[in-house]
């Protein structure tokens, strides 16, 4: 099984002031395909630095990170950007749906920066949404759709282009006990039936109760690394 996330020795730290802060310590990681994991840690312990570092939006101060294979502190922004947009998939609190645009155009709008037909951008907006559940609502904005709907197409969007990583930043946040549910078991199905690698960034214990693995971090170092041979099915019957 080939290595889609590997950190190692990761360090990032940030000038206040005239200061430094160090964010993380000495992060290492490693993430086989086809895996899903939780991400966790309180506010401050390095979990958002980390994540934005492993989706390409930023760079260690120290350390290596592999995506993919390919090493990102040698490339330059563009190419870093080009990396971004073809490896790896996003799934945020708060959707981040365009309002204007219908859910295929929404799931569509990843493609053109891959310059691919428009043909096939559209056949693949709509597998994609297919595979979330919401063939039939194609159409719709994201104003006609309820908020575990929205999910849907925010994760529709993220696995469109078949990237080698998905991160989903508090995929839970903003629903109801009941929708979140049914997206965790819609992301773990994606998981097992597509072989899509999955990282949730979380504090939500419904999350973390889930994932196969919890990579937990405190004040920007590992304070563990958790696995776990539990199924969700299992694990959801205690919280449904």
């Amino acid at each position: 099984m080939k290595n889609v996330v590997h950190a190692q020795g990761v360090c990032k730290t940030y000038k206040m002031g005239k200061h430094d802060v160090a964010a993380l310590k000495n992060v290492d990681l490693t993430i086989t395909e086809g895996e899903f994991m939780a991400l966790a840690g309180t506010s401050g312990s390095g979990k958002t630095t980390f994540l934005n570092l492993l989706g390409c939006l930023d760079r260690p101060s120290r350390g290596e990170i592999f995506i993919d294979g390919i090493a990102i502190n040698p490339l330059t922004n563009a190419k870093l950007s080009k990396l971004r947009a073809k490896k790896i998939g996003y799934v945020f609190q708060n959707f981040n749906l365009i309002p204007t645009l219908t859910a295929l155009e929404n799931v569509e709008y990843p493609l053109h920066l891959l310059a691919d037909s428009p043909k096939n951008r559209t056949q693949m907006a709509k597998a994609a949404l297919e595979h979330v559940g919401l063939g039939s609502l194609t159409h719709h904005r994201p104003s006609q759709l309820s908020g575990g709907q929205q999910q849907r197409v925010a994760i529709a969007r993220a696995i469109v282009k078949k990237p080698a990583l998905v991160l989903a930043d508090e995929p839970t946040a903003s629903l109801d006990r009941k929708t979140a549910t049914e997206i965790l078991n819609l992301m773990k199905d994606l998981n097992q039936e597509h072989g899509i690698t999955f990282v949730l960034s979380s504090h939500d214990s419904l999350v973390l109760s889930v994932a196969p693995r919890v990579f937990t971090l405190i004040d920007g170092q590992v304070a563990s690394d958790a696995r776990k041979e539990t199924s969700l099915a299992e694990e959801l019957k205690h919280v449904a």
